[in-house]
């Protein structure tokens, strides 16, 4: 890579200036919604009314939109399920198990085999949401719930680094003048740039480990028994899916828990553990990498950095310095407080990269928090892809 001399660094830094003066202004502030704090379900249906052991409980799974994240046993008093067979009224009651979007029916005594019918509703708050109906039935077998075993797993693991986004650990070219974006809402930030092309000294490693299991089990104790990952002990949320994947910015162990929603069986798999070899160890969380490589394959004219404006919220194209400065082409990862007052590990603003959120989510006016480990790495696949760019001057839009 050419070297920047005084001459095409005045240059640059006079392109930038101007650039500089198109770029977008912040965001307006969200419009509250008279719903946003407001807790709706929007559907709550049956996942086991095919077969359900005589020790069985009825399972009811909802879609369920939460801003404030409060338990479902907050939703028991505005449920109402009655169960009969054969016309008549079978005791019972609603409980919430702590597992989300998930509520049970319990009978007060063991089930006959045979045909059970129920109706009820749930009533959401007005006018956020409309009362739901239910109207079904379910079918009991002539058996108990089948004793659990450990599952069966599988793993399959996949490291990603993604470059962190700070105003410190960018290194620029082609007119690159990175500012800090507003999406919609004002405490929703990251650092963006337009034309030319940045890349930068820190990244951010996490090991993605996708778990798959079996459980052998007939099909309705299968239907009664939670699948919860466990890593380094902890649980992490309990599905019925027989594939999830955890995330970690360092080396862990995981294994699987199954849990009889109905008899309180607990069994777990042997642990298995991930990313303690020194090669990957080294790159999960924050940690320096050279930008060198990849700056000279995308970039046409040579590299600089620049110091932040006296506003703090972009690069003054009057403090630009070619880079490497030194020749040296790697860098240290920011660590301690930064000149804006902020941790300087790796975050402008609550969604430029960092620990806490490396990949720059951005603006979550809804607030809704997802389902379970598939739901968690759904949206850390989702920060893994970068945004295009808009254009300096071009409206910031999501």
């Amino acid at each position: 890579m050419l070297a920047l001399n005084a001459s095409s660094l005045q240059a640059t830094t006079l392109a930038l200036a101007g650039a500089a003066a198109l770029l977008p202004r912040e965001a307006e502030a969200c419009t509250p919604d008279e719903c946003a704090g407001v807790d709706v379900w929007h559907e709550l249906a049956p996942l086991n009314a095919a077969a359900i052991p005589t020790d069985g409980v009825l399972v009811l799974h909802g879609l369920w939109y939460s801003a404030v994240f409060d338990s479902e046993a907050d939703w028991l008093d505005a449920i109402t399920i009655a169960v009969t067979r054969d016309g008549q009224p079978i005791a019972g009651g609603v409980e919430a198990p702590g597992i989300r979007g998930l509520l049970l029916w319990r009978p007060a005594a063991p089930l006959e085999p045979g045909e059970y019918a129920v109706v009820g509703s749930l009533d959401n708050p007005e006018p956020c949401g409309t009362d739901l109906a239910l109207d079904f039935g379910f079918s009991v077998q002539a058996e108990p719930s089948a004793p659990l075993s450990p599952p069966k797993v599988d793993t399959s693991a996949v490291l990603n680094v993604r470059g962190t986004t700070t105003f410190e650990d960018l290194v620029c070219c082609d007119g690159a003048m990175p500012f800090t974006a507003v999406f919609d809402c004002p405490s929703q930030e990251r650092v963006e740039w337009g034309e030319g092309f940045c890349a930068s000294r820190q990244g951010f490693g996490v090991l993605r480990v996708d778990v798959s299991f079996t459980t052998d089990l007939p099909p309705a104790t299968d239907a009664l028994v939670v699948r919860e990952m466990l890593v380094d002990g902890e649980p992490q949320g309990g599905d019925f899916l027989d594939m999830q994947s955890v995330g970690e910015a360092k080396p862990f162990c995981a294994a699987v828990r199954l849990t009889n929603l109905a008899t309180g069986e607990i069994v777990e798999s042997e642990k298995t553990c991930h990313g303690d070899d020194p090669e990957t160890a080294a790159q999960l969380g924050i940690h320096a990498v050279d930008p060198g490589e990849e700056l000279a394959m995308q970039c046409s004219e040579s590299a600089y950095t620049c110091e932040r404006t006296e506003g703090g919220d972009r690069w003054d194209p009057a403090k630009c310095s070619p880079w490497p400065a030194d020749g040296a082409t790697g860098g240290e990862p920011t660590e301690g407080p930064s000149s804006d007052g902020s941790d300087g590990e790796s975050s402008e603003g609550s969604a430029s990269g960092g620990a806490d959120d490396p990949f720059g989510l951005g603006c979550a006016c809804d607030s809704r928090r997802p389902s379970g480990p598939l739901g968690a790495l759904a949206l850390l696949g989702l920060g893994m892809l970068r945004r295009r760019r808009p254009r300096p001057g071009a409206p910031i839009t999501r």
